[in-house]
């Protein structure tokens, strides 16, 4: 699935900085595939600003809104927001451009409708992984999208 597949990009090093439902793929045979990976960098040891913040807006964790340091925890951010949006058909922060994304995202606890008051069918537990992956400090996110794995398995 999404999540085993950004496992495997964080895995092999690299970090995707793009992911978005419209990155990824499902082949003849059922299989998911990640693409796009123009703007990928390899995995820092430790959050590192970069040069250049690519991305899309709609998807981008706010440390990479804000031009700050990152690592593999903005696609884990990134997964968070795809998994709120396909469950929901929303999107999490909705903006006109990254400022107002931005500030959704800083008003998150006025702002944020939880995934389960737009689609009761999402269990709880699913409900709970997706807000985790959304936190807007990456210190309160999951660590690992071996974990996420991990925790989606019970959810």
């Amino acid at each position: 699935d999404m999540a085993t597949a950004l496992e495997h990009v964080h895995e092999s090093g690299f970090i995707h900085l793009d992911f978005k439902p419209e990155n990824i793929i499902v082949t003849h045979n059922a299989q998911i595939r990640l693409i796009d990976f123009d703007l990928a960098q390899p995995k820092p040891d430790k959050p590192k600003k970069l040069w250049k913040y690519p991305g899309t807006p709609a998807y981008m964790a706010p440390e990479m809104l804000l031009h700050g340091k990152i690592d593999h925890r903005a696609d884990i951010f990134a997964y968070g927001v795809s998994a709120y949006e396909l469950l929901t058909r929303r999107k999490p922060f909705p903006g006109e451009n990254p400022k107002e994304i931005l500030q959704n995202q800083i008003n998150k606890k006025n702002n944020l409708i939880p995934p389960r008051e737009h689609n009761p069918d999402i269990p709880p537990g699913v409900e709970k992984l997706i807000l985790k992956c959304i936190e807007i400090d990456p210190d309160k996110r999951y660590p690992f999208m071996s974990v996420v794995i991990r925790d989606l398995k019970f959810a």
